[in-house]
């Protein structure tokens, strides 16, 4: 496996399958704190479900929710971005269409974080459909495709040494 760190500071070179999912299973678990802390600092849990009914409560979450997206994506969004613009070398990719996601994510966060989109709205759901269907191209892209095998014009076969 490469250099952890590495992994999450440049984006020249190649990353095979295993160091792509090590790396997007640390920054999940950075997420995950950031989410909690984030969520303490700005107050107020969960609403319970009968408060979720009340369209006000659902936009105000939703909003927070927005925020917080927005935060960890901020400072996720590098670390992401060479882990993945790395893995798209290895399958020969120039990587844009994994930077497009995580820009893509940005935007959409702060969309929410602005209230200008709720749940129930009808291009907020067809936009986010769209969303799901490019994140899950990506996610085959580069976490269940093999990488070029022997040197490509991005380097040498991580799986060569």
């Amino acid at each position: 496996m490469n250099n952890l760190v590495g992994n999450f500071t440049g984006m020249d070179g190649r990353i095979n399958r295993q160091a792509w999912w090590i790396g997007v299973v640390v920054l999940i678990v950075v997420a995950i704190v950031l989410n909690f802390i984030l969520g303490a600092i700005l107050g107020g849990g969960m609403p319970s479900i009968e408060q979720l009914m009340d369209p006000a409560v659902m936009a105000a979450y939703a909003q927070k929710q927005g925020w917080i997206s927005l935060i960890i994506g901020l400072i996720t969004a590098y670390p992401y971005i060479a882990l993945s613009v790395k893995r798209r070398h290895d399958r020969d990719n120039n990587g844009y269409d994994a930077i497009g996601l995580i820009v893509f994510s940005l935007v959409w966060s702060l969309v929410q974080a602005l209230g200008f989109v709720g749940s129930t709205n009808p291009v907020y759901m067809i936009v986010s459909v769209i969303f799901l269907i490019y994140a899950i191209y990506i996610l085959v892209q580069l976490g269940f495709l093999k990488g070029t095998a022997g040197p490509n014009s991005y380097g040498p076969d991580p799986l060569q040494g």
